[in-house]
């Protein structure tokens, strides 16, 4: 299954199954996304109609504000995303992860935080098996959706981007 949903720079999508929720924004002007591993720095290139995505292990309006917090982060604060070892501690404490690109694939089959590859993210429930697809003036959004609750909306943190 496949849908289309409109997604303009300046909006944000949200899907949530109501214990996971991921938020997806436009690059838009982001260019570019500095990548930190343990050992090296990846820079991974953006065009305006690729998406940056961030997921949350939990649901409701505090993820929809901490998703769109992150975002805002890595879009306009220019905040590198960092990619920690496999066995690293933190990697149970991460409440929010984050991917950048063109196709973004959701997979509970990763530990959250240590993928410097930006084609994948962790998504859990309802959001495993998912993926988003940036295209021209929009998202596409492949695989099993149902039952899943999907709204855009503003995105407050690009109202002074023209």
């Amino acid at each position: 299954m496949s849908q289309t949903r409109d997604l303009r720079p300046g909006e944000i999508i949200f899907l949530s199954d109501g214990k996971n929720t991921v938020g997806a924004v436009k690059a838009h002007l982001t260019k570019r996304v500095f990548i930190e591993t343990a050992t090296e720095e990846l820079v991974q290139f953006l065009e305006a109609d690729d998406l940056i995505a961030a997921s949350a292990f939990y649901g409701g309006e505090e993820a929809k504000h901490a998703i769109s917090c992150m975002l805002y982060l890595v879009s306009g604060g220019h905040m590198p995303l960092l990619v920690l070892p496999k066995d690293h501690p933190a990697t149970r404490r991460l409440p929010i992860v984050i991917s950048a690109g063109r196709a973004i694939r959701l997979t509970s089959c990763i530990v959250p935080g240590t993928h410097p590859e930006q084609d994948v993210l962790c998504g859990r429930g309802g959001l495993d098996g998912l993926t988003l697809r940036g295209t021209g003036g929009g998202i596409a959004i492949d695989g099993d959706d149902k039952g899943l609750a999907i709204e855009t909306g503003a995105c407050l943190f690009y109202k002074n981007i023209k």
